[in-house]
């Protein structure tokens, strides 16, 4: 699955907006309420056509929901704005849907609708690929992920992980696959199941498929001293082996650091689904699945220099998916092609790829951030410095030195912490 193109009309805050995707990853960019999230949730929405094809899974789609249908005020009243539509155009297994795909809401008083304008629509390229799986087996199924910010807080709500008994992978794969509450439950459940029949039965293809998830994870950890994980059956946890010294250490994963847990449990979350689905691709089931992965705000709990590389290591890990992400993060956005980003701000932006550009040019030029060199207290006491030293300039008048002095006495209050700032202005002050 690769969606090109995304039209939103009448959606939360959109009116009428169009956005064209890079098939390997965009990043979404804007100051808060401009719209990012909205533009992953309608993504999630029209994604989520292709699992109303999938019987085990069609109950994890969701249309638009009422209270997400633009509201505008006229004559003082709220009025709903009809219709609510969120349009795609891109490919599914192969055949590009090139006259794309709809949901829409045209009355509040019925459930949202699903319109083709194309005859081999979403859904049912999905029962057909469905069909021939279950018939003969060796298809490729895209993996479909909704990251939000709440995918770290679920985890405290979770219990222990459990042994996952053998089902479909399909329907294993597409279990709250569009939740953006996302946890770490399925993929260690998942893990406990492999490793224990690993050990038990010795099953190469099983533990091809373990080592294949591993590396994605170990990978992706831009620490070179941690060398393997297992699942410890003690603690009832994923844990993480490295190396410090001559001496292996472990780390349970509820031990990690929030970035390292949001990181992993990312990274995890998209394997185990890529491996669910895709089985027949054995070793490279996790690099050659295809599919559509969200993720908001994609700096969360990352130092700057894992924002720096998340987006090329995701891409060299997970070769075939299209990422949709969201951020606030200067860094991420260096690490980007211009092609790769798109900002919802009326700024004029960078004039080539970002990742020429320092991480103040970006932030003043492409995000609107002024003086990001300097801290706000810093900038304002140069202003006020000047704003003074205007005043009291050669051969000032009576009536500015008098102001002078009232400026100068809230400046003593209010920067009193420094007193050698506040010694050199009133070193400037006239004597009369």
């Amino acid at each position: 699955m690769r969606i090109d193109k995304v039209k939103i009309v009448n959606f939360k805050g959109f009116t009428d907006e169009t956005f064209e995707l890079n098939p390997r990853f965009t990043v979404f960019i804007g100051d808060n309420a401009k719209g990012k999230t909205t533009v992953l949730d309608a993504l999630a929405i029209c994604a989520g056509s292709f699992l109303r094809g999938i019987d085990v899974a069609k109950h994890e789609a969701r249309g638009i929901n009422k209270r997400e249908v633009r509201v505008k005020t006229i004559e003082g009243q709220p009025r709903p704005q009809l219709p609510a539509e969120i349009e795609c155009i891109g490919e599914v297994n192969g055949i590009y849907l090139e006259e794309g795909w709809k949901r829409t809401v045209d009355k509040l008083s019925q459930k949202t609708t699903t319109t083709y304008v194309n005859a081999k629509n979403i859904e049912s390229l999905a029962t057909e690929m469905l069909q021939e799986s279950r018939k003969n087996g060796g298809v490729t199924f895209p993996v479909i992920a909704y990251h939000g910010t709440g995918r770290l807080w679920a985890e405290h709500e979770e219990k222990k992980a459990v042994y996952k008994k053998q089902g479909e992978g399909v329907a294993l794969a597409y279990t709250r696959c569009l939740s953006p509450k996302s946890s770490s439950k399925e993929f260690l459940s998942w893990y406990k199941t492999y490793e224990d029949e690993i050990r038990k039965f010795g099953s190469p293809k099983e533990k091809s498929l373990l080592e294949s998830f591993k590396k994605a994870i170990i990978s992706m950890i831009p620490d070179d001293h941690w060398t393997d994980m297992s699942y410890s059956f003690k603690d009832e946890d994923l844990v993480g082996i490295f190396r410090k010294g001559d001496h292996p250490e472990r780390l349970l994963f509820s031990q990690l650091s929030d970035g390292y847990r949001n990181l992993i449990g990312m990274v995890a979350d998209i394997a185990y689904r890529c491996i669910k689905l895709n089985p027949h691709l054995g070793d490279d089931a996790v690099s050659h699945t295809p599919g559509l992965v969200l993720i908001d705000e994609l700096d969360l709990h990352l130092h700057p220099n894992w924002q720096k590389r998340i987006v090329s290591d995701l891409k060299k890990v997970f070769k075939n998916i299209q990422f949709v992400a969201t951020t606030h993060s200067p860094f991420i956005v260096q690490s980007l092609k211009a092609d790769e980003l798109i900002n919802l701000d009326e700024v004029k932006g960078l004039d080539h790829d970002p990742d020429k550009y320092s991480v103040e040019e970006i932030s003043e030029n492409e995000m609107g951030v002024l003086n990001v060199k300097r801290s706000i207290h810093f900038s304002e006491m140069q202003m006020r410095a000047k704003e003074y030293f205007d005043l009291v300039k050669d051969k000032a008048s009576p009536d500015e030195i008098a102001k002078a002095k009232r400026l100068l006495d809230s400046l003593r209050v209010k920067y009193s912490k420094d007193p050698a700032y506040v010694a050199l202005l009133e070193s400037e002050l006239p004597k009369q």
